[in-house]
Parts: C-alpha cells; structure tokens; sequence
C-alpha cells in the first residue's frame, strides 16, 4: 500500500495527503475527513523514512561524548534526559565518542564521520569536557548543537545554546551549610585550572569574607585525579598547623579521597573533621559515612540541551537565547556534623 493509492482513492494529490498525516491546517476540514477515512480503510501506515525525507530532517539526534573515557553516572542521567525528551517528541539518539585537542584550529577539526554524513542526525548535543575551537566548528558546519556548560573549558563565560547547573549557588549552599553548622576553620581543596573548580572556589571565598572568616584552600600542586588530590590535599591539611575542621571538597571524588585519608591519619568523620562534597553522584550512594553533596536535576540537563536542538532542527528562530542554568540542592548525607568544641560546649 503506497501513499499513491490512498491519494487516488480520496481524490487528493500526495501532496494533499501528505499535509493530513503531518497535521497541517493548510488542508480543509471535509478533505482531511475524507483523507483519514481512505487511509483507515485501506489499513496505510506512512513510511517513516519517507516521511522523514519529506519534512527533510532526520529525526535525529546525535549525542557525542567528548575528551571522556568513560561514561560516568553524571552524563548517564544526562543522557537519559536526551532520550526521554527525544522519545516523547519522535526523535531519536545516537551515542559517540569524539577526542580532540584544544589547540587545533577549528577548521582542522576532523568531525566524527556520523556529523559529516548529510541528512543522518539533525543535530548535536556536546557532552563530556568540550573547547571553544569544537563550538566554533559547529557554527561553521551550521549543524545544530547544545552543549553541557559546565564542562566547556573557556575563560569567558559560558555561550549561548548551553545548558548548565549552578556551580556558585550548589558551592554557596555547601559552605553555607557548613557555616550553619558552627564551622569557622573551612578549607577548600580542588584543582582550579578547571574552570567548574574555580567557579566553585570563587564562589567558596565570597561567602567565607562574607561571613568574615579566613578563606584557606589547596588548589594547585597536586595530582589532577579527585581522589588522590583529595588524599593528598587532607593529608597536607592535617599535618599543618593552621586549624581545619571542615572541608569543601570541589566533587564527590576529591571527598571521598579527604575521608579516607583523614581516617588512615585517625580522624573520624564527621566527628573530628566534616567533608562537603559536589555532584551528589551515583557512584558514592553506598559509601560511608554516605557523604553530604550538592547536586541538581541531572536528567533535566539532557532534557533542556534536546529541546534547544529540536527547537534549531525545526526551524525555530533561537537568536542569542542566553544559557539555561539549572539550580542545585543541598543534599545531607552523613559526613558532616557540628565541630567538637562547639558539640562539648553544648554537652
């Protein structure tokens, strides 16, 4: 059964037909009844790769992870979020993996075969840590793309079409809650050459000045990895002689790493020493003492980076729209307690 019969049956050209099942109000009423009725008898079922070449688009989108290894469980949920919202819309993901140097020029970046091939995807969401010279490369293609805010890795501030949480407002609530608490001694550790790191560290100083208490922190020196930076930034802390009775550790990772540390040195947490994580990730829901984050609707990120697509692919006038930022919450876990003098005191 083609799309020829039931135009020639309903007396319509295909074109006619065509604007019915997509749901145009060009066609009038008594056409389109006498359309749908022809279509039902004679049991059609549009083809969807027909369909798909009418309307000149793919039905596609494709999700690239860029400069990771792995997918942790922070782009997991992300992801998820893509393919949900591109389920519900008629769309459809493809996952791939794309490494590149910074340094390479734009037009030099040799793009994965799946965004070379026309008429495949009808757009890209740019996971994983990404550059300016790939979003430069985007604009030249004229392929429509989103990327993850967070980890794009560049000294001005974030582009349009990304979507991000709010690293100063989940680092805010984290030194807050610490602040709340009865801590004056918080130190700070993370790697600042990242950008996300030193959004959270900036963020970190404004309040303790806020609050007019010494901001103290290790960000550099030390291995890149989060958990061995977090065991040997704690080490360096508890063999100092400034005091430390708490720790904002820059993710989940870097805690992890002050926790074990501090305990091989006999510290207890929460106890002796509290530890404040980001990310609030999958991978530490089962560690203990369950550590207290901050983390965001993770799925919500995917899902605003495939509507920002869609709305490009469609046709669908974006402008300068500025970056969609997604708040973040306090989440308490058990690593975090008020100091021990302020515990005997209230003793």
């Amino acid at each position: 059964m083609s799309i020829r019969e039931v135009a020639r049956k309903a007396g319509v050209g295909i074109g006619t037909v065509s604007r019915v099942l997509n749901g145009r109000a060009s066609v009038s009423a008594e056409v389109q009844r006498r359309v749908l009725e022809v279509v039902k008898e004679l049991r059609y079922t549009p083809n969807e790769h027909a369909r798909r070449m009418w309307k000149g688009r793919a039905n596609t989108i494709c999700f690239l992870l860029a400069n990771r290894q792995i997918l942790l469980s922070l782009h997991g949920h992300i992801f998820r979020g893509v393919e949900e919202f591109c389920g519900v819309n008629g769309y459809s993901v493809l996952f791939t993996t794309f490494r590149y140097s910074p340094h390479t020029p734009p037009e030099e970046l040799e793009l994965p075969p799946i965004l070379k091939a026309k008429g495949v995807v009808d757009g890209v969401i740019l996971g994983g840590v990404n550059y300016p010279n790939l979003l430069e490369r985007m604009e030249a293609y004229r392929i429509p793309y989103s990327v993850f805010g967070n980890n794009l890795v560049d000294d001005g501030a974030p582009r349009t079409k990304s979507v991000m949480f709010e690293d100063g407002d989940g680092a805010e609530q984290a030194v807050e809650h610490l602040i709340r608490l009865g801590h004056r001694d918080i130190w700070f550790v993370g790697h600042t050459a990242w950008p996300w790191n030193r959004r959270r560290y900036d963020s970190y100083s404004r309040i303790m000045r806020r609050h007019r208490l010494e901001p103290r922190a290790i960000v550099e020196g030390l291995a890149q990895a989060g958990h061995e930076l977090g065991l040997q930034a704690a080490r360096r802390i508890l063999e100092a002689s400034e005091p430390a009775t708490a720790v904002f550790a820059a993710s989940d990772y870097i805690a992890c790493g002050v926790i074990e540390a501090a305990t091989r040195m006999g510290r207890r947490v929460p106890e002796d020493l509290s530890v404040v994580g980001f990310d609030a990730l999958d991978e530490f829901a089962y560690y203990r003492p369950r550590i207290t984050s901050v983390g965001t609707d993770k799925e919500k990120i995917g899902e605003y980076c495939a509507l920002l697509v869609i709305r490009q692919a469609e046709g669908e006038e974006t402008g300068d729209q500025s970056t969609v930022r997604i708040p973040m919450h306090l989440v308490e876990g058990e690593s975090c307690a008020p100091p021990a003098q302020t515990r005997v005191k209230t003793d």
